[in-house]
């Protein structure tokens, strides 16, 4: 029986750069504010509209950073090998649908770690601006870690310019559990940076 993939650091340090690459080929790609990645574990938030949009938040924060994704758990079922790629690439499962306890101490140990964890606070594609789930804000509520805002082009054509721009860390209220809140928070943070970058 084949062992379960895991993350491997030196795979996702090598493999980021020629992602990068090939979205650069893909789109012009403009990134603003690497700058605002802060020291150590925080929960980095982009808008999610295109199935692009992971790769391109793993290239906006850089190969230089240790990265993990939480990702849709169907992403690892039906091609083992695209499983075991992007596990190696710093991605886990979440289910959407329950309350899944592993990825979350997946998620809170990540950050403890001193790991950079994306997730989509929409949950899904095309969620809108209006619809934000908490995940995010209770991981980041229980790590006391910064939370990174963090808005991608939607409508994103071939060969059309791709702005990511990246904000400032804010941390949550102090012992707030009003993860409804903190979400909506978020995703105003998000939506705000994209103002002044539209072209």
């Amino acid at each position: 029986m084949l062992k379960p993939p895991k993350f491997h650091r030196g795979f996702q340090r090598i493999a980021i750069p020629f992602v990068s690459l090939w979205l650069h080929l893909r789109f012009k790609l403009h990134i603003y504010g690497r700058e605002n990645i802060p020291e150590g574990g925080c929960v980095v938030c982009p808008n999610h509209t295109a199935l692009t949009d992971p790769p391109l938040a793993a290239a906006a924060i850089s190969h230089r950073i240790n990265l993990a994704v939480m990702a849709k758990k169907e992403l690892f079922t039906g091609n083992a090998f695209f499983a075991r790629l992007i596990t190696w690439l710093g991605a886990f499962p979440v289910s959407r649908d329950t309350a899944d306890i592993t990825a979350i101490k997946t998620a809170l140990q990540a950050v403890k770690d001193g790991r950079k964890l994306i997730i989509f606070p929409q949950g899904t594609r095309g969620a809108g601006e209006g619809a934000a789930k908490e995940g995010a804000a209770m991981l980041a509520a229980r790590t006391k870690a910064p939370i990174v805002p963090m808005y991608i082009t939607e409508n994103k054509k071939r060969f059309g310019r791709v702005d990511i721009i990246i904000g400032k860390p804010f941390l949550p209220p102090a012992g707030s559990r009003d993860y409804a809140a903190i979400a909506e928070d978020i995703l105003r943070r998000i939506y705000a940076l994209r103002e002044g970058y539209e072209k």
